[in-house]
C-alpha cells in the first residue's frame, strides 16, 4: 500500500478505529508498562492524524 493510500485511510478512519489500532499496537509492540499507558495510545492516535494530514498540494 502506498503512503498516500495509507494516509487516506487514516484521514477517513473514525476515531474509534484509530484508537482500536493504537491499542493493538501498544499491546503488541510496547513493553507491558507502556502498553497500559493511556498517554502512549494518545501518542499513537496523534501520529496517525499527523500522517493523515495532506501534504501541500495534496487532496484526498
Amino acid at each position: 500500500m502506498s503512503s498516500n493510500k495509507l494516509a487516506e485511510a487514516f484521514a477517513t478512519a473514525s476515531e474509534t478505529d484509530k484508537i482500536e489500532l493504537a491499542h493493538f499496537l501498544a499491546n503488541n509492540l510496547d513493553t507491558a508498562e507502556h502498553a497500559k499507558d493511556g498517554a502512549r495510545v494518545r501518542e499513537y492516535v496523534a501520529a496517525f492524524d499527523r500522517f493523515a494530514a495532506p501534504r501541500k498540494g495534496e487532496h484526498f
